[in-house]
């Protein structure tokens, strides 16, 4: 069987997937990826979307139910560099970054294009009025649906019932969800086949777009080093998990790597 068939993506999409650290990453150039996300969205049907950066193939490579989401995931864009240049590195593939922040645009004006209708899931009710006045101006055309901010709990099953009630009457085609990672993919996890339309987990793509969060100078981004601008903008919360995550990552990658080049020479042991 070919590569392509046996690493087909589930529903019979067309991008190839390919396994870093147990987590199937979508590969193609930006074009074909963000063609794929849109066509996801064309009939209302129910799918969802990932962005997988360094601290979320941890997450997913710790949890194996977390891990089964983001794998049963329609699409997993390579969001951040070092995951994008990973597969390079196992596979001799030039895989550009699908990163969040700068798919996001794109998804807009495809949407202003095609007459799709967003819905925005999750921030402040600052950040999302303030993504939408920006939208307003970059593409009239664009028709924001509706948008609701949750509250940072558990909704309750009513809760829950109703703001799936407002996603779908309000027709949205693409869903942008911000609730933060792992939250933002177990919900769309669990609401693919109740939300009709394609959902996104976009998370910090969403306060960037809004001018509310600043993002790494070109330079840092195509050098491997956003990770590093977002440490300095807000150490506080970030250090703990950009230490722990990236070591785990460049360790577990090494070895990942050395094994597949030198026939399992280093024994599995779990955890690595």
């Amino acid at each position: 069987m070919a590569l392509r068939d046996q690493l087909a993506m589930p529903g019979g999409l067309r991008l190839v997937r390919l396994p870093v650290l147990d987590v199937s990453i979508s590969t193609g150039t930006r074009e074909e990826i963000v063609e794929e996300l849109v066509r996801l969205s064309d009939h209302h049907g129910s799918a969802y979307v990932c962005f997988v950066n360094v601290h979320m193939l941890i997450e997913a490579n710790r949890n194996e139910i977390f891990r089964t989401i983001v794998n049963n995931a329609d699409v997993n864009c390579p969001d951040g560099l070092p995951v994008a240049r990973s597969v390079g590195w196992f596979y001799a593939l030039r895989q550009a970054q699908v990163a969040g922040p700068d798919t996001l645009p794109l998804l807009l004006d495809a949407a202003a294009r095609t007459r799709k209708r967003i819905f925005i899931l999750g921030s402040t009710d600052d950040v999302v009025e303030r993504f939408i006045e920006r939208a307003a101006l970059d593409l009239p055309e664009a028709v924001i649906c509706g948008y609701e901010c949750p509250p940072f709990r558990a909704l309750t099953e009513a809760e829950d019932e109703v703001l799936v009630a407002k996603i779908n009457d309000a027709q949205a085609d693409m869903i942008f969800v911000a609730l933060g990672c792992p939250k933002q993919e177990m919900w769309m996890a669990s609401h693919k086949g109740r939300v009709y339309g394609c959902m996104f987990g976009l998370g910090y793509a969403i306060p960037v777009y809004a001018g509310m969060e600043h993002r790494a100078p070109r330079w840092m981004i195509e050098h491997g080093l956003e990770w590093f601008f977002r440490l300095t903008s807000d150490p506080r919360r970030l250090f703990k998990r950009y230490v722990e995550t990236n070591s785990v990552f460049v360790r577990r990658v090494l070895i990942g790597w050395v094994r597949m080049q030198f026939g399992k020479l280093l024994p599995h042991r779990s955890g690595l």
